[in-house]
């Protein structure tokens, strides 16, 4: 899936995925952390004045050692240091204008 990615550390992937939810959180985002039995850990990313708009985020490490947030499809969003910058990008991808 991708194709980058190592996943190497289910418990840092979670711990990456706790900060951008709380960043997402804070910006009025529904999230959905999940962490399986013998699943990778992903975040579900709802927003709330259209539910349809939902993203499912992994964070994984790439063969540089490199954490990373990726969209499901493989799309990769941003460094996992840049907590922001990530929660910015998703964010864009779940706008919807309202017209």
């Amino acid at each position: 899936m991708l194709d980058e990615a190592v996943h190497t550390d289910p418990t840092e992937a979670l711990d990456h995925l706790q900060r951008l939810a709380a960043q997402l959180e804070a910006h009025s985002f529904q999230v959905r952390l999940t962490a399986a039995n013998g699943r990778h850990p992903s975040l579900r990313v709802i927003n709330p004045m259209e539910p349809s708009m939902a993203e499912d985020v992994l964070a994984s490490d790439g063969a540089d050692g490199e954490w990373w947030y990726w969209l499901s499809w493989a799309g990769r969003i941003g460094h996992a240091s840049d907590v922001v910058t990530a929660a910015e990008r998703i964010a864009s991808v779940l706008h919807v204008i309202r017209r």
